[in-house]
């Protein structure tokens, strides 16, 4: 079960010239063409088995539909909201981010724009630069509390840098255990727990349907009086209307934001006019050596799933990390189930017995819906495409062959090395190599009526009610025979 094809990839957003060079000598096709608008990319996108992108371009739906030949959509960076994930996961695509190389980066901005708030440096800053020399306190972060929520690497760099400064640390995240936290220095709270004790709260989480406003009235009205609050993950997870009231009223004394609800915010916005507000325009992965990384890190992901060696950074691919551990049990698995359905094409249960039950009944389900016609199902898609399709898969645990069956058709095979074989169809043994073209044939009148067709085949295998054609030529014509199927096992 080939992983990708990978033969043209393009780039649709402006990224480090180390993207490119990676690519070079490996056989694929790179384009360059950042700044596509919505119709440009639906043109083009048909020829591609790649498309990669940093935040500007919005892979929708729409994209994805027009996108016939895609494999992978990569993004060279973190955050992939600008990703319909659903579409591509329907359509068997995988979706891509590189988690790691942007992360420092990101987490120095953060400590940048906290340290700025205590003494509210762009005020100052814009008071002197008009002549004003305004010496006015600010705070110290020294025997403070800052609460982080979302405590993956971003959060976690967060919470070092601001040990070393004296601070208290506090966290949430629904993904980490309190003793991984505590590993960290980090102490684990729920977040109503943490709203009233922190001076300083920093959110490192997605934007997803459950984080949306997550910084609402609501939780404003529960946080401590004066608390400064930070947010360079995404914009839409503070509610900007209810933190500019808080503001207004001081509950929060300063905010810093990277990242807004609508990108570039409105110049003359109330919220980014205010005084105590400092913001920068989505800078927190915006270093050089953060755009190297991530350029370079794409490329070689990419690459690395092509060839078999890694699924790093794939977000919608679970099942894929097994199939890229034994990828010969997979393709197997899929040959069984193409096979399958050239002798029962009307199957809604497959019944499976194998020794791996986290992806080849999939694999199965995979094959058979190819053999029907369905090439959008693979180990992506083939949840959904499954239940579109009627289909589904009963899994029993045995250390015998791998074994399919639906109706009154059973077939097993077993592999040695990197061949693949059918070692059983029905009750009948038999050792056949599973590659190129192959026909089965079952037969009304005795089997041996076949036997005139050994010398107009490449290969006749005789197996009870079955005929295996192995790279069938011949013309079957005066005999009692019923062909079910030609089926490519590549």
């Amino acid at each position: 079960m080939g992983l990708l094809k990978l033969r043209k990839v393009l780039v649709s957003d402006k990224i480090a010239n180390d993207c490119l060079e990676v690519f070079k000598g490996k056989g694929v096709e790179v384009t360059y063409k950042p700044g596509l608008s919505k119709t440009e990319l639906i043109d083009i996108i048909p020829e591609f088995n790649g498309l990669i992108v940093r935040s500007a371009t919005k892979v929708t739906a729409e994209v994805i539909k027009a996108a016939v030949n895609l494999e992978i959509i990569g993004r060279a960076g973190t955050g992939t909201d600008n990703i319909d994930h659903d579409a591509a996961s329907d359509a068997g695509v995988v979706v891509m981010n590189t988690p790691g190389g942007n992360t420092n980066s990101a987490a120095e901005h953060t400590c940048a724009l906290i340290l700025a708030m205590c003494r509210n440096l762009a005020n100052r800053h814009t008071e002197l630069m008009n002549g004003e020399w305004n010496r006015i306190n600010g705070i110290e972060l020294s025997g403070k509390t800052i609460g982080i929520i979302g405590l993956g690497r971003i959060g976690m760099i967060v919470a070092h840098r601001m040990q070393a400064f004296g601070m208290k640390t506090v966290g949430y995240d629904p993904f980490v255990s309190a003793s991984a936290a505590a590993e960290k220095g980090v102490e684990f709270l729920q977040l109503e727990e943490m709203w009233p004790i922190c001076d300083f709260l920093t959110i490192h989480v997605p934007l997803l349907p459950s984080t949306k406003h997550m910084f609402n009235s609501a939780v404003f009205e529960k946080c401590k009086k004066g608390v400064r609050i930070v947010n360079c993950a995404r914009g839409g997870i503070i509610d900007e209307e209810a933190l500019l009231e808080n503001l207004n009223s001081g509950k929060v004394a300063c905010a810093a934001l990277d990242v807004f609800e609508k990108e570039p915010p409105a110049a003359d916005s109330p919220l980014l006019q205010h005084s105590n507000l400092i913001a920068t325009p989505h800078l927190g992965a915006s270093t050089a050596e953060a755009q190297t990384r991530v350029a370079k890190e794409i490329a070689e992901q990419f690459l690395a799933l092509r060839d078999g060696k890694s699924t790093f950074g794939c977000l919608n691919a679970p099942l894929l990390r097994g199939a890229l551990n034994e990828p010969v049990k997979a393709k197997l698995a899929r040959q069984l189930g193409m096979l399958l359905f050239t002798l029962n094409p009307q199957a809604t249960v497959l019944t499976v017995k194998g020794n791996d039950g986290s992806f080849v009944p999939h694999a199965v389900m995979a094959g058979y819906l190819n053999a029907k016609g369905v090439a959008a199902a693979n180990l992506i898609s083939i949840k959904k495409v499954a239940a579109t399709n009627g289909l589904s898969f009963e899994y029993t645990e045995t250390e015998d062959d791998l074994t399919v069956e639906c109706g009154d058709v059973k077939l097993s095979g077993r592999y040695d090395g990197e061949t693949t074989f059918l070692t059983k169809v029905n009750s009948t043994p038999t050792y056949i190599p599973l590659s190129g073209n192959m026909t089965l044939v079952r037969s009304d009148s005795a089997i041996s009526n076949l036997s005139s067709l050994a010398g107009h085949v490449t290969g006749v295998h005789f197996a009870g009610d079955v005929t295996v054609l192995s790279h069938s030529t011949a013309s079957l014509e005066g005999e009692k025979v019923e062909i079910l199927g030609t089926v490519a096992l590549c």
